[in-house]
C-alpha cells in the first residue's frame, strides 16, 4: 500500500554509501531538547554502515536546527522535511526512501544503546530471521508521571519462533508490546508483506505490529534491553486519554478484522483474543470522558458487535463510573 506525501523537501546533506547494511527512520516533531543527544546514540552504533533518514515532520521548535548542524559533519544523515501529517507518514515515507538491508525505527526522544544495531544485524544475519526483538527500559523525567509499562520480556526463550507462535505466547504471557523501536526488520520482509503504517490516527503501532508478528517465519528473541524509553509530558503516551484514542482504536480493530478474514483459523483466533485484550483495556480507560462520549462508545460496540467481546465490569465502568469513584 503506498501512501502520497506532500510539501516533501530533501536538504542535501552529502553523499552515501550504495548500500548500507541498516536504514535506521526518524521522525522528529518538536524535540528539541532530546533529538540531539536521540541522533548520537544512532550515529556513534559501532556498526557504521548505516543511513539515517531524519524525517522532520513540520517542527516548529529548533529541531530542525539541531539535526541539520549534526548533518553537516556526518553524510549518513539524510534530512527529509514535510508539514506535519503524523508519525505513520513520517515512518512510511522512510520505508520508501530506505536502502538498507534491515530497517531500524528510532524515536526523536529516546536512546539506543551503542552495540545494538550490531548485534540485530549479526543476529539476523546468522539465523536467517525477519527480524529480532529486544526490549528497554525506562527513563522518566519526572517522578510524578504514572507510567505502568513493562518492556522487559526475561521470561521469552532467545530461539527462532514462527510469528503466530510467538505472538500468541506473548498474548497468554501478557507480555506483548507494540513498539516498533524493541524491533529490527529485515526490508525485504516489510515489502513482502507490503506493510506500511496506517495514516491520520494514533495507536498506528497497534495495527502494523500485530501483522509485523503474525505474518513472520522466523523471529529471533534478543533478551537485553538495548533501548532507553523516556516518559515525559505532553507526549502521546502520558497524555490525558481522549476521543482520538478511542478513534485509533477503533480503526486498528477494524483494519484487523479486515485483515483475518484472510488468515487461517489458528491465526484469526490469536488476533481475536487479542482484538478482546485490547476492547477492554481501552473501553475502559474511556471512563475519563463525557457522558455522551461514552454512551456514543456504548452504541458503536453493539452496532459493531463488539459488545460480545467486553466483560460485564468493562461495561458497568464505561456507563457508570466516574472520576470520584473506584471500582
Amino acid at each position: 500500500m503506498l501512501y502520497l506525501f506532500y510539501s516533501l523537501r530533501k536538504l542535501p546533506t552529502g553523499r552515501l554509501m550504495t548500500k548500507p547494511k541498516v536504514s535506521v527512520i526518524m521522525p522528529v516533531f518538536n524535540t528539541e531538547q532530546y533529538v540531539n543527544e536521540a541522533l548520537m546514540s544512532i550515529i556513534n552504533q559501532t556498526l557504521k554502515e548505516i543511513e539515517i533518514i531524519v524525517i522532520n515532520d513540520g517542527s516548529t521548535d529548533g529541531s530542525l536546527e539541531v539535526i541539520s548542524r549534526i548533518a553537516e559533519n556526518d553524510n549518513r544523515v539524510q534530512i527529509y522535511s514535510q508539514e506535519n501529517q503524523g508519525q505513520s507518514v513520517a515512518r512510511n515515507l522512510g520505508i520508501s526512501i530506505a536502502k538498507g538491508e534491515y530497517i531500524y525505527f528510532m524515536d526523536s526522544d529516546d536512546l539506543l544503546d551503542l552495540d545494538a544495531l550490531e548485534c540485530c544485524y549479526n543476529k539476523c544475519e546468522a539465523e536467517s530471521l525477519d527480524f529480532v526483538f529486544f526490549d528497554a527500559d525506562i527513563i522518566c523525567e519526572n517522578k510524578e508521571i504514572s507510567f505502568s509499562i513493562d518492556y522487559h520480556r526475561t521470561e521469552i526463550e532467545e530461539k527462532v519462533y514462527y510469528g503466530a507462535e510467538l505472538l500468541n505466547e506473548l498474548i497468554n504471557k501478557y507480555l506483548y508490546r507494540v513498539a516498533p523501536w524493541m524491533n529490527f526488520i529485515r526490508l525485504s520482509y516489510l515489502h513482502k508483506i507490503r506493510l506500511n503504517f496506517y495514516p491520520g490516527i494514533i495507536h498506528e503501532d497497534e495495527l502494523f505490529s500485530a501483522i509485523l508478528y503474525i505474518e513472520a517465519e522466523r523471529v529471533g528473541r534478543i533478551n537485553k534491553n538495548y533501548f532507553k524509553r523516556r516518559v515525559r509530558g505532553n507526549s502521546t503516551m502520558t497524555k490525558q486519554f481522549s476521543w482520538k484514542n478511542i478513534e485509533g482504536y477503533f480503526t486498528v480493530i477494524e483494519q484487523l478484522r479486515e485483515y483475518i478474514e484472510r488468515k487461517t483459523e489458528y491465526e484469526k483466533a490469536i488476533i481475536c483474543r487479542y482484538i478482546k485484550i485490547m476492547l477492554n483495556v481501552i473501553i475502559r480507560n474511556a471512563y475519563v470522558l463525557s457522558a455522551k462520549e461514552r454512551y456514543l462508545i456504548f452504541l458503536h460496540c453493539i452496532k459493531f458487535r463488539y459488545i460480545r467481546h467486553l466483560r460485564i465490569k468493562t461495561i458497568f465502568i464505561l456507563l457508570f463510573k466516574s472520576h470520584n469513584t473506584t471500582i
